[in-house]
């Protein structure tokens, strides 16, 4: 028996053959490439140090701190033998951290050591903030050496800290977490407090409603309206929590997520990539990827780094276009996961 020949395609059929090829590439060119470094949705660990700096790290912090577009990695942490408090500023030099700066001895008997990076003054550079119990300190590199700024005493010096841009101030805002009361279990309540320069110094200048048992916090534009969203992990304990965004509207912060999206409570959040990527770093030591579309989606997650996760920071640490998130996990072990391949 003869085969019959294949249909060809009609001139209309031909048409719209070509027109759907056309919008199926516009489409992928809007909507992007997902971070590449992920392998079966597994982002790998490409870099590992323990017993790292301090006997213990307590927070990290990406910033261009030595105003040369390039990303650095601020790390705070406690030596308890020696009452020693440091906050270290590291660049990559290709095979390692390297320390570019060392703060003084900013030890105060149990006082946490937090830190932030930002534009806090308008001066057009990168800025850390370092807060204790007593003190607020302003740092900044001036083309030589890190020097102090400013000095006020002290707002406290929560775990929870983080950066936002809001649409009524010209400046970076430090965000902190603050204590509100208890709930009938004993469980602290906490709202979120934006901190930002006025008149010459740091005054409370917003807050939002009480949230709940703020475990983590992080700012970004998750929403891609040119502003900031405050970013909280909340939970009560150690049982898993819930991720919430909350976004100026109104006169007010309000909540526009709230979403329970680990299975294990999330101590590090941060954000990258224009602050439209979310890294959740949780308690069983994985580092998993969100982003925004109707809702938070998972883009992947690395394999475990290890339990207790204290901290996390995301940016191009090492300089080849990519991204790349840190994670600190106790006592003082630092992880680097690669997020988006550089060049």
């Amino acid at each position: 028996m003869k085969r019959s020949e294949p249909r060809r395609p009609t001139a209309a059929r031909r048409v719209l053959l070509a027109l759907a090829a056309v919008l199926a590439a516009v489409s992928a060119a809007v909507a992007g490439p997902p971070p590449a470094a992920a392998q079966n949705g597994v982002f790998p660990e490409v870099y590992r140090r323990e017993s790292f700096l301090m006997q213990a790290l307590l927070q990290a912090e990406a910033g261009d701190f030595l105003g040369d577009g390039r990303t650095g990695l601020a790390v705070s942490g406690r030596n308890y033998e020696t009452n020693e408090a440091y906050v270290h500023v590291l660049y990559w030099d290709g095979t390692d951290f390297q320390v570019v700066w060392r703060s003084p001895n900013l030890w105060e008997p149990a006082s946490h050591v937090a830190i932030a990076a930002g534009d806090f003054t308008g001066a057009g550079r990168t800025q850390l903030a370092v807060l204790t119990d007593q003190r607020l300190r302003l740092f900044q590199w001036d083309g030589g050496a890190m020097v102090q700024i400013h000095e006020q005493p002290g707002m406290g010096a929560p775990a929870e800290i983080g950066v936002v841009r809001h649409p009524d101030h010209p400046y970076d805002l430090i965000a902190v977490s603050r204590r509100q009361g208890v709930d009938l279990d004993y469980v602290p309540r906490k709202s979120i407090e934006l901190i930002g320069w006025l008149g010459g110094r740091f005054r409370p200048l917003w807050e939002t409603e009480t949230i709940g048992r703020v475990r983590a916090l992080t700012g970004g534009d998750l929403t891609g309206n040119g502003y900031s969203e405050i970013i909280v992990e909340v939970g009560n304990n150690m049982t898993p929590g819930s991720v919430q965004i909350w976004a100026w509207r109104d006169g007010a912060y309000r909540r526009l997520e709230d979403a329970p999206l680990r299975s294990a409570p999330a101590f590090g959040l941060a954000t990258a990539g224009g602050g439209r990527l979310l890294v959740v770093a949780d308690d069983r030591g994985r580092a998993a990827v969100y982003e925004m579309r109707d809702r938070l989606t998972l883009l992947g997650e690395s394999a475990p780094l290890g339990w207790a996760v204290a901290s996390a920071a995301a940016g191009d640490f090492f300089g080849d276009g990519g991204v790349q998130a840190v994670v600190i996990g106790y006592p003082s072990r630092l992880h680097v996961v690669q997020i988006v391949e550089g060049r």
